[in-house]
């Protein structure tokens, strides 16, 4: 079975070298690995051509953020199945098979999410993202996604169904405008346009994305604004009924603890999710947007540093 991986990467040549390697240990597929470097150096394809390996295919494109390299990645892929994950993850070697298994097995799932689970790290220092459910879950609406999302770092889709919907909107994701949600934004698309979401809880893939907790606010800002500028496109699209998700996200996941902190006589924390989605949100409502592809019209880059945002 041949499948097609992807891993987008911008200056970080060790970590990009670690999750090639894990994509290349996969059995049970036909690998074709596609990597796409924004970096601003060479060192990145100089260690991947050292591994000597001709299923990996490295295109240079130019620093315009995550979701133009996942696009440019898209073009160029082979199979019909993409298995997605980030420069700083590691899959096992059973994670790409079992990730095309499960959309084989389920014609009307446009994209298929994995559990991501943190390496080891010291937890006094920081933290790492992290999604893990339980349970197998099959998403049939947005408001499915009200009770969790999938991370960009662990995920298969459907190339054809991404591509038919304009691909990922350039504007939302780490290194774009909107500077984060690009999962969730191509998750809702999916769901609007008639697809449905698979979250598997067998398979997994290991991230290594540390961060420390003073890094992790401007992690988080970027989150929530990312988030806003999400659940705006559809209402600026003409889903007006979407601003529900935006306010479950403001109650549920920012108001709610921080009202509970103050309950409990505590600090509370989390108070700037508030404002930095509401600036999403509204500069989301005021930028144009493709309403038969749900993208974002102004979509221009600002190439940041790295690809960390959601993840």
């Amino acid at each position: 079975m041949l499948i097609s991986a992807l891993v987008c990467t911008r200056n970080r040549p060790a970590d990009a070298e670690r999750a090639v390697r894990s994509l290349l240990a996969s059995h049970g597929v036909d690998l074709e690995l596609v990597v796409v470097d924004q970096s601003d150096d060479d060192e990145t394809r100089r260690r991947l051509a050292a591994l000597g390996d001709a299923r990996v295919r490295l295109v240079r494109a130019t620093p315009a953020g995550k979701p133009s390299a996942l696009n440019k990645g898209l073009e160029v892929v082979a199979s019909s199945i993409v298995v997605i994950t980030d420069d700083d993850c590691e899959v096992p070697p059973g994670w790409a098979a079992g990730m095309a298994r499960e959309l084989h097995a389920r014609p009307h799932v446009g994209l298929v999410f994995s559990n991501v689970v943190a390496a080891s790290y010291d937890r006094r220092r920081g933290y790492v993202p992290t999604y893990e459910r339980r349970r197998d879950r099959e998403v049939h609406s947005i408001w499915g996604t009200c009770a969790g999302r999938g991370l960009g770092a662990a995920m298969a889709v459907r190339r054809d169904a991404v591509r038919a919907l304009g691909g990922f909107d350039e504007a939302v994701g780490p290194g774009a405008r909107f500077r984060s949600a690009d999962d969730w934004d191509l998750e809702l698309r999916l769901l609007l346009s008639g697809w449905h979401i698979y979250e598997s809880a067998d398979l997994w893939v290991v991230h290594h994305g540390f961060r420390s907790f003073a890094d992790g606010r401007g992690h988080s800002h970027a989150n929530w604004y990312g988030m806003g500028a999400v659940c705006a496109k559809p209402v600026r699209a003409g889903h007006p009924t979407a601003v529900g998700l935006g306010v479950w996200e403001l109650v549920a996941h920012a108001a709610a603890p921080a009202v509970a902190d103050l309950l409990s006589l505590r600090r509370p924390h989390g108070l700037g999710r508030i404002p930095a989605f509401c600036r999403g949100f509204f500069r989301g409502l005021t930028t144009d947007v493709d309403r038969a592809h749900l993208l974002y019209r102004e979509a221009s880059g600002v190439g940041a540093p790295s690809y960390r945002g959601t993840n």
